[in-house]
């Protein structure tokens, strides 16, 4: 009867030696291992060899996809279950259990090593003064020899976490891995998307390409194959994995936030020709270094300041006109040094009067008087386009016109340097 068995199950090898790894075409398999569970290690943490019971497990794994596989285990067994840390344990006693697990598959189950990774969550089942049901969480893995076409020699450990005392386990399993299903051999010769390469040499078996390229399109013709083209509908760069760069500043195009302008890296490709840490695009003076807060231009320093403030009172004019009085030439002549040594800089002139006259003639002699400024600043060299004027009239005086002292600040004429 032993060697009837034997012989037996020998053919039912050679009958499933044809069948391919578990895959699509072949999703169902069984496993069939020995097991040995470790109760007392997890409780005394020291391993030994005698503290292990065996038991048996049949296993249904189903392929979900390339990466996963759903196990459902059923164990059988015995165990001496510990009392406490000092290596007492209970009489021994039956054991059940049924798992639901994914296996995360590490390599490709065709390969003659195929390793992965479980994790799940299960029923397990005691005889002690009845049946008992425990909760457990198993994690692990497994290796997975290549025997034959449908044929494995099986290895797992899982660690069992339970939510029940003394009841976290240790287990090794070892046993065989059979893929159920028939072999369907390949056709060698078929081109399944017709470009002249055999499937079995293509990359890309679904989808036309060269040969160039093992078989895979290239739809921006750059060289790269689309499934390697980070960028496949535009033409690029290896080094940029198939993406263009127009400013050619080692960034991709759809990484650089300034594609037409070569930068740095560290500024997203972006230039900071000054080097003040505010990107040109953003940057007021991109070639005068200056802080954020002034929009990447230079502050007048104080001293500079105080020549505006002056300005106020000492730019005059004869009384009742807008001719400039001689005396005001010398001020305006410093606004000039300094609107030339601040380029990207802009003057803003605002007239005023004092409340002598009418609101309408008050009016018209303050915007004249910001003009004669205006005129004055175009004349000695600075293009019109950096400057603005206008008049205010009596609308925003400083002080109270009832007296001269007042009225004599009020007549002014405001010089304001900004960048705009």
């Amino acid at each position: 009867m032993k060697k009837s068995l034997i012989i037996l199950f020998a053919c039912f090898l050679l009958f499933i030696s044809a069948a391919p790894g578990q895959n699509s075409e072949s999703p169902n398999a069984l496993a069939f291992r020995w097991t040995y569970t470790n109760y007392q290690l997890p409780v005394s943490q020291k391993l030994n060899g005698g503290d292990y019971n065996s038991g048996a497990e049949l296993t249904y794994i189903r392929h979900l996809n390339p990466h996963l596989n759903l196990a459902m285990p059923l164990k059988l067994g015995k165990a001496r279950f510990p009392l406490n840390r000092i290596g007492d344990t209970r009489p021994e006693q039956l054991t059940a259990s049924l798992d639901a697990l994914l296996q995360l598959k590490l390599y490709d189950p065709e390969k003659l090593l195929y390793p992965y990774l479980l994790a799940g969550a299960g029923l397990m089942t005691e005889t002690k003064n009845g049946w008992n049901t425990n909760v457990e969480f198993p994690v692990g893995l497994g290796l997975n020899l290549r025997l034959a076409p449908h044929l494995y020699l099986s290895l797992e450990t899982q660690y069992r976490f339970d939510l029940t005392e003394n009841r976290n386990s240790l287990q090794h399993a070892a046993g065989i891995w059979l893929v159920l299903g028939g072999y369907h051999p390949k056709d060698k010769t078929a081109d399944s998307d017709k470009d002249g390469l055999p499937d079995a040499e293509d990359q890309c078996p679904d989808e036309p390409g060269t040969a160039a390229l093992f078989g895979c399109p290239d739809r921006d013709g750059d060289g790269i194959a689309n499934r390697l083209d980070d960028c496949p509908d535009e033409a690029g760069l290896p080094k940029l994995k198939g993406c263009p760069d127009r400013d050619g500043d080692g960034i991709a195009n759809y990484l650089d936030n300034c594609p037409d302008m070569p930068g740095p890296a560290q500024l997203r490709g972006c230039p900071d020709t000054d080097g003040d840490g505010i990107i040109d695009p953003d940057d007021k003076c991109p070639n005068t270094p200056g802080p954020a807060a002034n929009q990447g231009c230079p502050e007048l320093k104080p001293a500079e300041k105080e020549v505006l403030e002056y300005a106020q009172q000492a730019v005059q004019f004869e009384t009742g006109k807008a001719a400039l009085l001689p005396s005001s030439r010398p001020v305006l002549t410093e606004i000039v040094e300094l609107l030339k040594k601040y380029p990207d800089h802009r003057l803003r002139i605002s007239g005023h009067t004092d409340s002598i006259g009418t609101y309408e003639e008050n009016e018209v002699l303050s915007e004249q008087r910001a003009r004669a400024c205006y005129n004055f600043f175009v004349n000695n060299g600075i293009t019109p386009e950096r400057l603005s004027f206008k008049g205010y009239g009596e609308t925003q005086p400083i002080a109270d016109n009832m007296f001269e002292a007042g009225r004599a600040k009020n007549r002014r004429v405001v010089f304001e340097i900004y960048v705009e």
